[in-house]
């Protein structure tokens, strides 16, 4: 083929080989074919298997690196934060796994519901596309140089208190609490995610929640209630103001606006 093609699992595994290297794509796990190179199927899925493609060309300049050279060029967003190398680049690996797929699945039916809503304007699909392949540069990118880690400081470890916050992101937990459980000072804790986040800590527990209801909202047949009770909101209405704060659109118009999605039944 002459253009790349990207595979996202959702459900059991495809066996796909490209030229003589061959991959599982599970539920989760990328797969990136290119342009020019031979794939097939190696080998029948068992039981239901499921997952999203989509193609896409690449008119500028694109280059295959292996993983030391793909390293060396994005260190430096290491040590220098105005770093900007990067700015009109995606990069993405062969096949991984991201650590979170749930944003690029939101992403992805959102794409799909533009390319069948007869958009006026084919930018419209570019741009929805774009930002799928921005969401599986960071993640790559951030999974690669881990760039939340941080000394650790008086026992806590920033990094590991921002994978605590989102494996409990239903839970319900006070900032305090927070602080307590990683033995930080809470206003030197809010500094730290300023300073690093660009916004305060429950700021950005609340964009957790949100970002968590939304995928909820796509893939889940849960009321509007059930949700903010899954998320630790004892109030739906005060769940229904934060979302439509974040979102600009209330939790139901959001569901409503992606409700298509393709099944390739071949």
């Amino acid at each position: 083929m002459d253009s790349f093609e990207i595979i996202i699992g959702l459900k059991g595994t495809a066996y796909i080989m490209q030229d003589d290297i061959k991959y599982e794509v599970v539920p989760s796990s990328v797969l990136l074919l290119l342009p020019g190179h031979t794939h097939t199927g190696y080998r029948h899925s068992t039981g239901e298997t499921s997952f999203y493609w989509l193609h896409f060309y690449c008119h500028g300049q694109n280059s295959i690196l292996n993983r030391r050279d793909a390293l060396d060029e994005i260190s430096p967003l290491n040590s220098t934060p105005y770093f900007n190398k990067l700015n009109d680049s995606i990069m993405l690996p062969a096949f991984w796994q991201p650590e979170s797929i749930e944003k690029s699945v939101i992403l992805f039916k959102q794409l799909l519901h533009i390319a069948n809503s007869d958009y006026y304007s084919s930018f419209c699909t570019d741009y929805s596309l774009t930002t799928l392949l921005l969401e599986l540069s960071q993640q790559f990118i951030h999974a690669s140089l881990n760039l939340n880690e941080l000394p650790n400081t008086g026992g806590g470890n920033f990094n590991i208190l921002l994978e605590w916050i989102r494996l409990n992101i239903t839970e319900e937990f006070t900032i305090d609490e927070l602080a307590e459980k990683f033995n930080y000072n809470k206003d030197y804790m809010s500094r730290m995610f300023k300073k690093h986040l660009g916004v305060s800590p429950r700021k950005y527990i609340n964009g957790m929640k949100i970002l968590k209801a939304k995928e909820y909202l796509c893939r889940f047949d849960l009321s509007i209630k059930e949700i903010a009770y899954k998320l630790g909101f004892k109030d739906e209405k005060y769940f229904m103001k934060l979302f439509k704060e974040y979102e600009n659109l209330t939790p139901s118009t959001y569901r409503n606006a992606y409700y298509r999605t393709l099944y390739n039944n071949e």
